[in-house]
């Protein structure tokens, strides 16, 4: 299908975590991070990844410190009208919580149609308004929505959705050409009903060029702002390829929890507490992952191969023994 030649994870990017009800009062000591009233843990929370972020990978991440996971952004327009679709692509088993299932929309009677059908499966539904890809462009939906003028259904599309499913409704974006007006944006989505707000730390590509701009490095200064200005949960996305990098951007963000893409991708076990990546360790990743999908039996193993090479590519990095 269309949607399985869009694999590209740069629309999508610690220590140790208490799992109880997070307070917006609780502080935590070692990452310097504001905690949230929210009914499921996103302090280490796993992206959503087109061809990459299967049910096997999800459990994967979760046995290494994982709190939450994100599915791989699903298409509303499909949901509704092709039941396979949605029984192919939204795989989940009871380790499988909290779930966050992302969906991309071009009108508010479409995402909230796909709502209905997918609420039942999960525990959040995110709106996906960062895919920064010419199909994205071209249908509008993802990044694109984020122009003012289009705000106004970003608006309704929140609200809807909220009101239709009885469950919290996250939004992940982009940064915008501003600070200012990126605040702007997440106090108009806030204000709509919006529980969460995942920001990706880099701003819409120019047309056709996401590629060239995927390894520019995120802006966490703009993150920490934003999470200065709104009374949501923020999650921080970017710039977190080691375990080091996950304490060290909670920590200057302040941000509520922290979500992560290509590192996973590379080490699943990055959000593991004391974890030393090295080749052995991401080799016996490489294994359990294998052993998770082979008893899983996935739909495409498609999936399966792509994160197969994420992870050989670690395997064959000179800098880790």
């Amino acid at each position: 299908g269309r949607e399985n030649a869009m694999l590209d994870t740069s629309d999508a990017e610690a220590t140790e975590t208490d799992h109880s009800s997070l307070s917006r009062d609780n502080h935590d000591e070692d990452t310097g991070c504001s905690s949230f009233e929210l009914p499921f843990d996103v302090r280490y929370v796993v992206a959503p990844m087109v061809g990459a972020s299967d049910l096997a990978f999800r459990l994967l991440c979760r046995r290494h410190g994982a709190t939450a996971a994100y599915t791989e952004m699903l298409f509303s327009s499909r949901i509704i009208k092709d039941p396979e679709y949605l029984r192919c692509k939204l795989q989940t088993c009871e380790e499988d919580r909290p779930l966050i299932v992302q969906l991309c929309a071009t009108t508010v009677d479409d995402l909230v149609a796909a709502g209905k059908l997918v609420c039942p499966k999960c525990d959040a539904i995110d709106i996906n308004l960062g895919c920064p890809l010419p199909q994205a462009a071209e249908e509008g939906f993802g990044a694109w929505l984020l122009d003012r003028e289009h705000w106004p259904m970003l608006r309704s599309m929140v609200r809807e959705l909220k009101s239709a499913t009885r469950i919290p409704v996250f939004c992940k974006i982009r940064l915008l050409s501003t600070v200012e007006e990126t605040v702007a944006l997440c106090e108009t989505l806030q204000a709509a009903g919006c529980a969460l707000l995942a920001i990706h730390g880099r701003r819409r590509p120019p047309l056709g060029q996401h590629r060239l701009f995927r390894d520019t490095p995120a802006d966490l200064d703009a993150i920490r702002q934003v999470v200065a200005a709104v009374s949501i949960p923020v999650l921080t996305n970017g710039n977190t390829q080691h375990p080091s990098d996950v304490a060290a951007n909670l920590s200057f963000t302040k941000a509520a929890g922290i979500m992560c893409a290509e590192g996973l991708l590379r080490d699943p076990r990055l959000f593991e507490v004391g974890h030393a990546p090295s080749k052995s360790a991401s080799a016996s990743a490489l294994l359990e992952y294998l052993h998770i999908a082979s008893e899983r039996s996935p739909h495409e193993i498609s999936q399966v191969t792509a994160i197969c090479r994420s992870m050989h590519v670690v395997l064959c990095c000179d800098g880790w023994s």
